[in-house]
């Protein structure tokens, strides 16, 4: 019979494990006021300005922003902020203001319009693109989707796959070109 030496250790390691995988993204990610602009643009042609306007103060208030005014009727809000996004005269307090409101934005911002926002080029980022853009051509081709539909879609997918490695584009384009060259 032999004897098994056992410790226990209940101290939970001060180090968490991080793969490569994991690290974050350089965090200096500054946001741009013409990309936030695009986004708040956007969601607001689908929603209304109204609407978006109103959610935005709503986050900026319970953020508790201070140095921005939310005082007003809604289309008086509504007025303001779209003003302050367009910017047409360049403004400094303009732009100061929708910096202020950038985390109220970000919070109530739906998550299709954050890619006008946000930057992701991560590989991990550019893999699950590549999964969802080659799942939906699968199923595209599954249900006999319309001619146009399956084109979109696996245009989507091909495309998708050449951006994951974009040191590789030029050598899979020149081997995708020799392969259909001898059909």
């Amino acid at each position: 019979m032999q004897t098994v030496s056992f410790q226990q250790s209940s101290k939970a390691s001060v180090n968490p494990l991080i793969f490569r995988c994991h690290q974050s993204e350089p965090a200096a990610q500054d946001i741009d006021h013409r990309d936030i602009c695009s986004a708040v643009r956007a969601w607001a042609a689908v929603e209304g300005r109204v609407t978006v306007a109103l959610q935005i103060q709503e986050a900026a208030e319970e953020l508790d922003l201070g140095g921005v005014d939310f005082s007003g009727q809604a289309d008086v809000w509504n007025v303001k902020l779209f003003r302050w996004l367009d910017n047409k005269e360049d403004s400094a307090s303009y732009r100061r203001n929708v910096e202020q409101l950038v985390p109220a934005i970000m919070s109530v911002l739906p998550l299709r319009y954050r890619d006008r926002v946000v930057k992701n080029d991560s590989f991990a980022y550019r893999m699950a693109r590549l999964e969802k853009e080659v799942s939906e051509a699968k199923q595209a081709l599954m249900l006999d989707a319309p001619k146009q539909e399956k084109l979109k879609e696996l245009g989507e997918g091909i495309f998708e796959m050449f951006r994951v490695d974009p040191d590789l584009t030029a050598p899979l384009l020149a081997m995708v070109t020799t392969m259909l060259g001898a059909i």
